[in-house]
């Protein structure tokens, strides 16, 4: 009796001894999972529609991406995609792994997005321009516009010849606003002015690219303002021969060029300033998704937003551009910021709403 007595307090207390411990391991379970809820990776994906060597948009929206790992301790990857195709099975690729993010960054990137947002409601796509908006898709518009118009206001004032040139990699609206507002910032400065549109059809054929400057530059142009991606490299090219001619020494002219998307001045000795998009504008798009505050509508940035978007000068030119083309040019940037200066653009808003 007293052994069957003892067996019984003794499995009693096994029986409470494992109660404890289940309950202890529950709710250190628990507590690791919701530990591990509040510290999941912020993952930021990015699709491109060109190489990151390009130089330009490509590049400056890589420099983007790395920023937004720095400084938002966040998990990043990229993908080339040139095709709807690829690009939505990229964006459908990452959704799937569990990326809070991801950018397609350019206009072309919209139907894609589209195409796979709905199937991820969880994951919000951002498209480099475009109108293009849904729960979890928002274009975001990088509006080089403003120091574009500044660029063509220097143009227009250090001409020679009262012809320039701007170079595109496709006739998409994105690049056609940049070159309306360079137009009118030197048309404001010199009526007397012709500008000289092109496009090589791609972003990648340097090539074309330096066949199309060369060109221009025998019509006598003397500014040129590529926004071509690595087809623009050729514009460089084509300048930096042109100045080395003996036509440039019987002509006494010279070929000057300027940036767009990203600071060259390191590209060429021609670039004499930049319209840029800085790494903080993508920075500044990804902290409002990770702090929870996305909303879906069109984020737009400019010289106005804290310059994520502003006008740089290549270092060996500065003191060069005549003062009176600087000061010229330092006005109209006051009145922009101060928004008494509208410059010439194109609405890309114009999809509706889904």
């Amino acid at each position: 009796m007293k052994q069957t007595s003892y067996n019984l307090r003794n499995n009693i207390a096994i029986y409470g001894l494992l109660l404890c411990l289940f309950a202890i391991g529950f709710t250190l379970v628990a507590s690791m999972d919701l530990d591990a809820k509040g510290h999941e990776k912020f993952k930021v994906a990015m699709l491109l529609p060109g190489s990151i060597s390009d130089a330009g948009w490509n590049a400056l929206a890589y420099e983007g991406l790395v920023a937004i790992e720095k400084e938002l301790s966040a998990e990043i990857s990229h993908a080339e995609t040139r095709t709807p195709s690829d690009q939505e099975e990229q964006f459908r690729s990452y959704a799937l792994d569990g990326y809070n993010l991801v950018f397609g960054h350019g206009y072309e990137f919209q139907d894609p997005a589209k195409a796979v947002a709905s199937d991820f409601p969880e994951t919000i796509f951002i498209t480099s321009s475009g109108g293009t908006i849904t729960d979890n898709i928002s274009p975001v518009n990088f509006r080089v516009e403003e120091p574009a118009y500044l660029l063509g206001m220097m143009a227009g004032m250090m001409t020679k010849t009262n012809k320039l040139g701007v170079m595109g990699g496709q006739n998409i609206p994105s690049v056609n606003s940049t070159f309306m507002a360079f137009e009118g910032g030197a048309k404001s400065v010199n009526a007397e002015v012709e500008v000289s549109w092109v496009y090589v059809g791609n972003w990648e054929d340097i090539g074309k690219g330096k066949e199309l400057a060369l060109a221009q530059i025998n019509e006598g142009v003397d500014f040129i303002f590529p926004n071509a991606d690595a087809a623009g490299l050729g514009a460089y090219e084509a300048a930096e021969i042109f100045n080395k001619s003996e036509t440039a020494k019987q002509d006494e002219r010279l070929v000057y060029t300027f940036g767009a998307n990203r600071d060259k001045s390191d590209i060429s000795p021609t670039v004499i300033a930049n319209a840029v998009i800085t790494p903080n504008a993508f920075v500044r798009i990804a902290k409002i998704i990770k702090d929870g505050e996305f909303k879906s509508q069109v984020y737009t940035f400019n010289m106005l937003t804290d310059e994520a978007i502003t006008l740089t000068y290549s270092p060996a030119w500065k003191d060069k551009i005549p003062e009176d083309v600087q000061k010229a040019v330092e006005e109209a940037k006051a009145k922009i910021l101060a928004g008494e200066l509208k410059v010439p653009q194109i609405d890309f808003t114009e999809k509706e709403e889904e």
